[in-house]
């Protein structure tokens, strides 16, 4: 099933949510996963048996809670685009991003995973057929964050192959660095709640000028 043929008409409102720490998406995007224990697979195999929809938020460690952990109310719901099973029992499965949601309430339920009533009305433009086109981004505030984002997986030993970066479309770029950069489960979820690409652009770029700025801070420290 292609992004473009799902409406709001056929996405479900009750989802399994899978809680993963430090992981966002974004529609359009894929999340690649291992799913390795028991409650998590048993998600997997019904989602596969049903309609393949399967959501993802991080936990909110910030409320305390004495019984199941908190997730933050808003997190994406994709479809499984891709699926495979080892030898040894986990999935591998590709997530295709299809719309972000805020969390209504938790059902109950008897499977090993947890159910969660949702709704996708604050996000509706994330339906659209080519949302891409409706908010374009300056092709110098590209080229500028990439050179930032490029100190900064310098000074986390990261590497990816730039010459692929540089040739995507501006908010698949951004939407990807987003989802890549080890962020804090703060700032990637200040990320995902962002509602236009203008503005996630703008809070990408004051977090890595954050974390390049305290660096070069410690550096002078050091030197001094």
């Amino acid at each position: 099933m292609k992004k473009n043929k799902i409406t709001l008409e056929n996405i479900p409102n009750d989802i399994p949510v899978f809680p993963l720490a430090n992981a966002i998406f974004f529609p359009g995007t894929v999340l690649p996963l291992n799913i390795f224990e028991p409650r998590y697979k048993q998600m997997t195999e019904d989602a596969l048996s049903q309609n393949k929809f399967i959501g993802i938020s991080q936990p909110n460690i910030q409320i305390p809670t004495t019984n199941k952990p908190s997730i933050f109310e808003v997190g994406c719901v994709g479809i499984i685009q891709k699926h495979t099973s080892t030898p040894d029992g986990r999935y591998l499965i590709n997530l295709e991003g299809i719309s972000r949601f805020k969390v209504v309430q938790e059902l109950p339920t008897e499977k090993l995973y947890r159910t969660f009533k949702v709704s996708y009305a604050e996000f509706e433009k994330d339906l659209e057929e080519d949302p891409k086109n409706t908010q374009p981004i300056d092709k110098e505030q590209l080229l500028e964050l990439i050179d930032k984002t490029k100190k900064f997986f310098k000074m986390f030993q990261l590497s990816t192959d730039w010459s692929i970066v540089e040739k995507v479309e501006p908010s698949q770029l951004i939407n990807s660095l987003a989802m890549i950069c080890p962020f804090t489960i703060g700032e990637k979820q200040r990320l995902l709640e962002t509602v236009s690409i203008e503005e996630r652009n703008n809070i990408l770029n004051q977090i890595i000028n954050f974390y390049i700025l305290g660096n070069q801070s410690e550096i002078n420290k050091k030197i001094h």
